[in-house]
């Protein structure tokens, strides 16, 4: 076997155009809040795998939004349940390759913020609240945001953690930023 070349290419396509451009941005801002990417070698060749970590309890409409995301671009996402979390692994090196944790400021619509929220976010008092500590340019990215619409949100700092920071995001904020409409957590505030 050592002697034959593959001729074709197993790379699986990406059908990026099978989804709206705000599920796109919407998958794009969920991967900054709640995923990664690793590269898993083995006598194989190299596996390029994304994986979603979400609550199991709480995040399962999330989940399920993710999943006829990656169905309509033609992957097969494997969802593992490993204790609270739910865990959704994608191998696509074109996938891959296609997502990044740090926000391009030209992606930065609601469709992204509301992908950020659903998976970072949490309803407290008809609010979201938006905590994070591992990608402070998603933070920074989604304050940029608030900012440029004129509706400023509440920001905390941790006095004990110097990297970690909320923000506490009203309803009518949400609403009126455009928001709303794409994001599974803030349909269900009440």
């Amino acid at each position: 076997m050592g002697y034959y070349k593959r001729h074709r290419t197993r790379t699986k396509p990406l059908y990026q155009n099978a989804v709206s451009k705000e599920d796109w941005h919407w998958f794009q801002g969920l991967f900054s809040a709640d995923g990664n990417k690793i590269i898993s070698k083995d006598r194989y060749g190299k596996h390029y795998i994304i994986r979603i970590s979400l609550d199991k309890k709480s995040d399962l409409i999330v989940a399920e939004k993710c999943i006829r995301i990656v169905k309509a671009i033609g992957l097969t996402p494997t969802v593992l349940s490993e204790g609270n979390c739910l865990r959704l692994k994608i191998s696509s090196k074109l996938l891959f390759n296609a997502l990044s944790k740090t926000p391009d400021k030209s992606i930065i619509t609601p469709a992204y913020v509301a992908g950020a929220i659903d998976g970072d976010g949490w309803i407290d008092k008809g609010a979201i609240q938006f905590g994070q500590s591992h990608v402070p340019e998603l933070f920074d990215a989604l304050v940029d945001f608030f900012n440029r619409l004129n509706t400023p949100v509440r920001i905390w700092s941790s006095k004990y953690k110097n990297t970690y920071r909320r923000m506490y995001i009203p309803y009518s904020v949400i609403k009126s930023s455009g928001v709303l409409p794409h994001s599974v957590k803030a349909q269900s505030i009440q």
